[in-house]
């Protein structure tokens, strides 16, 4: 092509003798920086499609993230169900006359009682933050759903430890201090085993635990912040479903 152009500028430079070496001189400077601008610019769209590869990959990283949490979310919401039914169960035989189920009894209460937190998966997002190549991500939209999203998991952590905080302070202790924990595991785990178990808590501790006040008020405590998160987790369910339809979009 440079040859090309270069033949055309020569032409014009022979028919006119005076400015000869001007136009040559003139012509082999536009064409050195054509040259360069062409240079440039293949070279740009290089470093675009390099970039965007990149882009691309921690897209797709991004979108596997998303899918953890999207079963972690679905499992949480029914086991947070689960403890709220539990929970409701326990606080009837609270109220005077209610039959009592050791078995039962003993069953919600663990079911309550032992809980894990939930398991967010963004090591990609984290990974963009801390390297500072958050701005990799061109899409303003996925960007915003991204770090709105962290702000959403905030407030399922502080709901969490709010729920570890009222555990501690009105079950454990109480349960702790007054029930036989070995007999209580090891009817529950009978219980689990479809087993019929061979030991019971002691009625008498089932009884005092019914007349504890804080003992109550945590299972109290556990519907409501259970509702709490299932709530967060749903609105977090519907943001993850429209961040990977728009990482979709992008990736094809």
């Amino acid at each position: 092509m440079i040859n090309f152009f270069r033949k055309i500028r020569r032409k014009y430079a022979d028919d006119n003798k005076p400015l000869k070496y001007a136009r040559y001189a003139i012509g082999e400077i536009l064409l050195v920086v054509i040259g360069i601008l062409i240079a440039l610019q293949v070279n740009n769209w290089n470093e675009e499609k390099k970039t965007r590869a990149v882009e691309l990959n921690y897209l797709e990283n991004i979108k596997s993230d998303l899918e953890l949490n999207l079963v972690e979310l679905k499992e949480f919401i029914v086991e947070r169900q689960k403890s709220i039914k539990a929970s409701d169960s326990i606080l009837v035989m609270f109220e005077d006359g209610a039959e009592l189920d050791m078995n039962a009894f003993n069953r919600y209460s663990i079911n309550v009682m032992v809980w894990f937190p939930l398991e967010y998966h963004d090591n990609t997002y984290q990974e963009l933050v801390n390297s500072g190549k958050l701005s990799i991500i061109s899409n303003k939209v996925i960007k915003n759903h991204l770090q709105n999203m962290q702000t959403s998991f905030k407030k399922v952590v502080f709901i969490e430890n709010e729920m570890q905080q009222d555990f501690e302070s009105y079950m454990y202790d109480p349960f702790f201090n007054i029930a036989d924990l070995k007999t209580s595991f090891d009817n529950y785990n009978a219980q689990l085993l479809k087993l019929s178990p061979d030991k019971l808590l002691d009625s008498s501790q089932v009884k005092t635990l019914l007349k504890h006040q804080a003992y109550k008020n945590g299972f109290v405590l556990s519907a409501y912040n259970s509702e709490l998160l299932i709530s967060e987790y749903s609105k977090v369910i519907q943001t993850t479903n429209q961040l990977i339809d728009l990482i979709d979009e992008e990736l094809n």
